[in-house]
């Protein structure tokens, strides 16, 4: 039987898709054949809804919220992330240069497909998260990668990403704090991104889904410093900051003309989201204890596992300053990152993520997430030493 002819779209995302979450599928069997396994690998938040936002989806159901929405978001729920937004960047929002769209995945799928096209570029920042090759290529555009160094605390190189520029040239995507790095944008180094989009006409897409998760630094976007004339945008939901990834709310914010050219894909990609999701957002957002309590409870898991961790020869990171990933270099071991997470999950029970995923210069390493209480961290730590010492023939202190 001859092979079936797909897409053309179907042959660009399947070249940049890879089989980084394998292992944590591997797991998942794992799991349900009684394994002991601490899954350090899926970031999806250790802990279920609060109960306002339960209660919130209850009732909405309960009164009939079951038919479909606006195609744009519900303008309850538009204008409750204008106002959340214009509270956080200090700087006006109108509900009407808001897009909800289906999580923060659909929202980046959609605004690529409205702003780049074949031909394109579009500059990113490495390591990166992993679906962002996918997103760049599914428009037709290409993706072309700045580097940034562990060394540095993956701080964005200026001069690298100006050089990287082209007359082809669209957009400029950057995520803060940083999937996998746990890094966070600096003010300076926003300014200057910002100066750069401006000096070469680009768009500037400031991915923010960890917003609320900065543990040493306040949260800074692009977004604060915006003018009539940028074409700055933000892509955020509540997956992390509210641990609702489940609900698939995510949100664009950005020029009007841009909110319309998405409101005329979403008629052909989901036509509207679901409303007892969009009602238990607009709860959400009016409880900004929960996202606090949420980012309290991270940092006392960074701590635990940065400081486990720490005492590992072998193993090299800069600790997060946000987010709930943090990306260690593991060459010294003499394994890449896919062996050493492979190896380490069949020996000791531990899921991390292979950084391959991450792009070129993350195959080193493995991306492992503070995703569990600080004393089943402290476990995982003492499984990953045990398997380190292991491979690199060291034995373990007296």
């Amino acid at each position: 039987m001859p092979a079936v002819r797909f897409s053309p779209l179907i042959g660009r995302i399947a070249e940049t898709c890879t089989d980084v979450w394998a292992l944590g599928e591997r797991a998942g069997a794992m799991m349900a054949q009684g394994r002991d396994v601490i899954h350090l690998g899926v970031g999806d938040p250790d802990m279920d809804v609060a109960p306002v936002i339960q209660a919130a989806a209850t009732e909405a159901m309960a009164n009939g919220r079951t038919h479909y929405a606006p195609i744009g978001g519900e303008p309850a729920l538009r204008a409750a992330i204008a106002d959340h937004a214009a509270a956080l960047y200090g700087v006006a929002v109108g509900a009407d240069e808001v897009a909800v769209c289906s999580g923060a995945q659909g929202a980046l799928y959609s605004l690529f497909q409205a702003i780049a096209g074949p031909g394109d570029e579009v500059l990113v920042l490495a390591p990166y998260y992993t679906t962002y090759p996918a997103v760049v290529a599914a428009s037709g555009a290409a993706m072309v990668v700045v580097p940034l160094s562990v060394d540095s605390g993956y701080r964005p190189d200026i001069a690298a990403m100006a050089a990287a520029i082209t007359p082809r040239t669209r957009a400029i995507l950057i995520n803060s704090p940083g999937n996998p790095t746990g890094a966070v944008l600096a003010p300076g180094d926003i300014d200057a991104i910002i100066d750069l989009a401006r000096a070469h006409d680009l768009w500037l897409v400031s991915d923010e889904v960890y917003w609320s998760l900065c543990y040493d630094a306040p949260h800074v976007s692009p977004f604060a410093g915006r003018c009539a004339d940028d074409r700055i945008v933000v892509v955020n939901s509540l997956s992390k900051s509210h641990a609702m990834t489940g609900f698939r709310i995510g949100w664009i914010i950005g020029p009007r003309d841009l909110v319309d050219a998405v409101g005329i894909l979403a008629q052909s990609l989901h036509f509207g989201i679901n409303q007892v999701a969009q009602d238990a957002a607009v709860t959400a957002l009016s409880h900004p204890q929960i996202a606090d309590m949420i980012r309290d409870r991270f940092r006392i898991q960074r701590d635990a596992l940065v400081g486990a961790l720490s005492q590992i020869p072998g193993l090299r990171f800069s600790p997060p300053q946000g987010g709930m990933f943090l990306l260690v270099d593991v060459g010294a071991t003499g394994l890449d990152g896919r062996a050493y997470a492979t190896g380490l999950l069949e020996a000791e029970g531990v899921a991390v993520v292979p950084g391959f995923g991450f792009g070129d210069s993350a195959i080193p390493m493995v991306r492992i997430g503070f995703l569990s209480s600080p004393a089943r961290l402290v476990e995982a730590a003492t499984r990953i030493a045990r398997y380190t010492r292991a491979i690199m023939g060291v034995a373990a202190p007296a």
